[in-house]
């Protein structure tokens, strides 16, 4: 068969395969090496319930502290059960307002069931939580600058490292709202953190302070001044919640309650080392500036593998991921949803709503 022949023989089967090509629903990606993380490839440092340190996993020991910080002990619920709506909302540790005295704390703490955050524990107790051993550092408002608290994150790589959230308002920061709590959230455990500190509580002190916090049942004005609470000189008055700012409040602690469930359930694999398997993520339609786009992780789940993938922006993102060693099936974690998947080339496809999560266990 002479060349002109053979070319023209082979033309169809080319022309079908060039039309398999532009047909196939997982090209046309542009891959984003910076989105994968591995911040702890062989040990995750942190501790236990009382804050002595921990290299090694162990589910009878190891802590994932969920605080809510700047928490007053509210003595109207008891003696005993001062923190209880931060264990109700599955707060498992409090950092309380320093202007309280120890015992209280550790009585309210002790009823409520909370861990109580200390800078060194002079006096042993079981509800005391030493968190001189942690290093916490605060995570910006905006998830888009999350790589600020991965860099130093990175610095204290052999240490527990405890993230602060932003949870209040003061000037003309405004509350930030669930999405962006939950984007804030599983950056910073993408990123190493092994423990999160919600700051925080709305109350008469943080109102004196001119911050405006979260509260299961925040009040427009608690009517309490600092003299009055503790004898002090007040600089300004208490700053006073809008209905709108209540609604915010209220609605903002109801957000990170169910962020306290979902992180608690995680607890397993959040503390283990980060899984050494390859994959690769990608998203069509890539923005063009400079800004990060996703952050993820990859954490072992039994005999599986836990894929944790944040959307820093707010615009959704078309997102393709791909495990070259190829998968049995990828469902997402939270119910039986299975995204689009071709499990023979180990690829699957997602839309990722703006600020978005997503929690998928991977089938080898």
């Amino acid at each position: 068969m002479s060349r002109a022949g053979l070319i023209a023989a082979l033309l169809p089967v080319l022309l079908l395969v060039l039309a398999g090509c532009a047909g196939d629903p997982y090209a046309g990606y542009r891959t984003l090496p910076d989105a994968i993380q591995r911040p702890h490839p062989q040990t995750v440092p942190h501790t236990d319930r009382t804050g002595a340190p921990m290299a090694a996993y162990d589910p009878l020991r190891s802590f994932l502290p969920l605080a809510l910080g700047g928490a007053l002990a509210d003595y109207a619920a008891g003696p005993s059960r001062g923190f209880q709506a931060a264990f109700a909302a599955d707060f498992n540790a409090v950092s309380a307002d320093p202007g309280q005295p120890l015992p209280a704390l550790l009585n309210a703490a002790n009823g409520s069931r909370v861990q109580l955050l200390v800078p060194r524990v002079e006096a042993p107790d079981a509800a005391l939580l030493d968190s001189s051993r942690a290093v916490v550092v605060e995570m910006p408002r905006d998830p888009l600058k999350a790589d600020r608290f991965a860099a130093t994150a990175r610095d204290h790589a052999t240490q527990p490292v405890w993230a602060l959230l932003p949870a209040y308002a003061r000037g003309d920061e405004r509350l930030i709202d669930p999405a962006q709590a939950r984007a804030l959230a599983f950056a910073a455990l993408v990123h190493g953190a092994s423990g999160l500190i919600w700051q925080g509580e709305d109350n008469y002190a943080a109102r004196n302070a001119g911050a405006l916090g979260i509260s299961n049942a925040p009040r427009l004005d608690y009517g309490i001044t600092m003299n009055e609470a503790m004898n002090g000189a007040v600089s300004s008055p208490p700053r006073r919640a809008t209905a709108i700012e209540v609604a915010a409040s209220k609605r903002l602690w109801d957000a990170v309650a169910q962020l306290n469930r979902r992180i608690g359930r995680l607890r397993g694999a959040l503390l283990q080392p980060d899984a050494g398997a390859a994959y690769n993520i990608a998203v069509r339609d890539a923005p063009m500036d400079d800004q990060p786009v996703l952050r993820a992780v990859l954490k072992p789940w039994d005999d599986d593998w836990l894929l944790i993938v944040v959307n820093l922006r707010a615009e959704a993102q078309d997102v393709r991921i791909g495990f070259p060693g190829g998968f049995r099936q990828a469902r997402q974690l939270d119910g039986d949803a299975l995204p689009q998947q071709d499990a023979a080339r180990g690829l699957l496809r997602d839309e990722i709503e703006g600020h978005g999560l997503r929690l998928y266990k991977i089938s080898r």
